[in-house]
C-alpha cells in the first residue's frame, strides 16, 4: 500500500559488504525517485578488528 520505505545507506558496510548507498526524495507530488551512489574511495586503513563478529554468522 506503499505505507513504508525502509532504505539501507551505509555505502560498503564495514568495509566488507560492497553495497551502494542510497536516498530517497520525495517531491512535492509525493513522486519518489531514488538516487544511489558509489561508496567513496577508501583513504586509511580503519583500525578495525579482522574476526567477523558473531552476529555476522
Amino acid at each position: 500500500d506503499k505505507n513504508v520505505v525502509t532504505v539501507f545507506s551505509a555505502p560498503n558496510y564495514c568495509y566488507r559488504c560492497g553495497n551502494m548507498a542510497a536516498i530517497m526524495e520525495i517531491g512535492e507530488s509525493m513522486e519518489q525517485r531514488f538516487l544511489q551512489f558509489d561508496p567513496a574511495p577508501r583513504q586509511i586503513e580503519p583500525d578495525t578488528t579482522r574476526k567477523t563478529p558473531d552476529y555476522f554468522l
